[in-house]
Order: C-alpha cells, then sequence, then structure tokens
C-alpha cells in the first residue's frame, strides 16, 4: 500500500516518488500534474505525460509506485491546486 505524504519528510528516508502539481503554461484553469520514476540516473521506469489533468497522472503515479514497491508518493503542492479531499 502507498502512503500519500505532504511533506518528504514524511517519508523518514524511505524512498518516494515526487508529485508536482502546477497550472498549465496554455490554459490556467487546468491544474497538470507531473512526475518521474527512475532506476539510478539513467534508467526510466515511467514518468508523466505532458499536459495530463492532475488527476489522471495522480491515479498513476499511484499505481506505478504500487507496482514497484515504492512506499510513498510526496505531493508537492505548495499553492494547494490539488487538495486532500480531491485525490480519489
Amino acid at each position: 500500500m502507498v502512503a500519500v505524504i505532504e511533506g518528504k519528510e514524511e517519508a523518514f528516508g524511505g524512498r518516494y516518488i515526487e508529485f508536482k502539481v502546477h497550472r498549465s503554461e496554455i490554459d490556467p484553469g487546468l491544474i497538470l500534474g507531473s512526475w518521474r520514476f527512475a532506476h539510478g540516473s539513467s534508467t526510466l521506469v515511467d514518468q508523466s505525460k505532458p499536459d495530463s489533468p492532475v488527476a489522471t497522472e495522480f491515479r498513476h503515479v499511484v499505481d506505478c509506485a504500487d507496482q514497484h514497491g515504492i512506499p510513498f508518493v510526496w505531493v508537492n503542492d505548495p499553492d494547494e491546486l490539488f487538495p486532500p479531499w480531491e485525490r480519489r
């Protein structure tokens, strides 16, 4: 089971995937999610698709973390664009 955390310090040194939340530069009303998961510095396992809605990418990153045994997904959302009650 993957735990969704609000700050990377909540992982207590454990492995996590950072999920960044931001507004689209083209359409400010569109909230996007971006993330990248790699083994080491060069082997890409999976990543977000460009301009993909935040809810879609959130489901994808949690699924990816679960499949690869990553215990945490850190939602890096300083502007609070994707609040916890919308993450289903």
